[in-house]
């Protein structure tokens, strides 16, 4: 077809090989028309207001124009229409707002992913096409709050054979200051052995009493507490004491890092060394008998000059050796609490590039973070031979469990 109309050819030949300026102007036209829409349905929503009859001699006075982000078309310029006695507010797009809904809840993920306040913030005019302040990013948060917390508060409608248990601290701002707090967590291994995180509470203390109220929380929720075989933790005063009360069923098993840890810090320099090479012989024995025997080797060798180091893992032996109880397939998974300090770490990684949070925030990023974990750990279970690698490549993978729906819904 041959183009015969003068400003057709002229406007064809501008855009000719200059593909940015084409799409910059179909930005503006598709800007300009939802402008119109929009302003045209805030015009009927004005005549509705003034057709009530308690607003019969209220009139029209005029438009404050306002730039407001709109999802998928940045940013269009919108005249709110203002009445006589200033009574008119719009339902669609509230006094005082400036950015869709949507766009809130993409920035709400984007901090979740990594990017602070102030990144976003500097960020925010080349992604939505408008400037957005640090406050509005920290308050997009309350976009995904409601679901993170249904999450949180889920029922646990499976059955639980294992927990892991421990706290980890974070930096939280209250009033103006920063000051650290731990959230407890509880890991679960359920009956097909995958893992899911079952509750991440924030506490003002890390003691065996609040422990205990997560532990009735779990079971209102649903968790059946005679099924519970095992609970893996560090060694906080009275938790042990604590596991057992609640789970009568349950074994009490120490972790191997933390007591490893606390001995060495224990041990002369000059004997580390030789402390850890005996130390491993006990941790990788391959019977309940054999570790036993490694133990006194190692308290034979080492005893008379290292003593309180050797007393740091005698008086907790048996709880170490717990493990021997179980199927050989499941020893290297319940040794340590290894899968919740996966899960700080990640927790530590993402709010150390975020800085210091509120308690709403911390919440979010901790279901963020949790939910990413878990899809992860379909693919792995606690007995898998690649129990080593808890971060395994998903490329290819589709989930169709109710981790991938909670985490589309979280982002979504």
């Amino acid at each position: 077809m041959k183009i015969n109309f003068p400003e057709v050819r002229k406007k064809w030949n501008e855009l000719k090989g200059h593909r940015g300026k084409f799409f910059e102007i179909i930005t503006k036209e598709v800007k300009r028309v939802t402008g119109n829409v929009i302003n045209d349905i805030l015009n009927s929503e004005m005549a509705i207001f003034l057709g009530k009859p308690e607003e019969i001699k209220n009139k029209r006075n005029g438009f404050e124009e306002r730039i407001f982000g709109l999802k998928g078309v940045g940013a269009i310029r919108i005249r709110m229409p203002v009445d006589r006695l200033r009574k008119f507010e719009s339902t669609l797009i509230p006094k005082g707002e400036r950015v869709d809904p949507r766009l809130k809840e993409d920035m709400a993920v984007l901090h979740l992913a990594g990017l602070s306040t102030r990144t976003l913030s500097m960020i925010s005019k080349r992604i939505f096409q408008i400037e957005i302040g640090k406050d509005l990013v920290s308050g997009s948060m309350a976009t995904v709050r409601e679901k993170a917390l249904k999450w949180l508060e889920r029922p646990l409608d499976k059955k639980y054979w294992a927990l892991y248990i421990d706290g980890t601290n974070f930096n939280l701002q209250r009033k103006g200051e920063t000051q650290k707090e731990p959230t407890l967590i509880v890991l679960g291994v359920s009956e097909d052995n995958s893992k899911s995180i079952l509750s991440m509470v924030p506490g003002r203390k890390d003691s065996a009493q609040v422990w205990g109220e997560v532990f009735k929380d779990l079971i209102k929720r649903g968790l059946d507490p005679s099924a519970i075989k095992i609970g893996i933790m560090d060694g906080l005063p009275g938790l042990e004491a604590e596991v057992k009360k609640t789970f009568s069923n349950a074994l009490t098993a120490r972790c191997w890092v933390h007591a490893k840890k606390n001995a060495v810090a224990k041990c002369p320099a000059r004997l580390s060394e030789a402390f850890e090479t005996f130390l491993s012989k006990v941790m990788y024995a391959t019977s309940k008998t054999n570790a036993k025997e490694a133990f006194l080797r190692l308290k034979s060798a080492l005893n008379g000059e290292a003593e309180r180091a050797v007393g740091c893992i005698e008086k907790d032996l048996d709880s170490l050796l717990v493990h021997y109880q179980f199927e050989e397939r499941f020893w290297q998974a319940l040794k340590t609490t290894n899968p919740i300090e996966r899960v700080n770490r990640e927790l530590k990684k993402r709010s150390r590039s975020m800085g210091s949070m509120g308690e709403e925030t911390l919440m979010c990023l901790q279901v963020f973070t949790a939910l990413r974990l878990e899809m992860n750990w379909r693919l792995t279970k606690i007995d898998s031979p690649k129990i080593k690698n808890l971060n395994q490549n998903t490329k290819g993978v589709r989930f169709t469990n109710e981790v991938e729906e909670a985490f589309t819904t979280l982002i979504q």
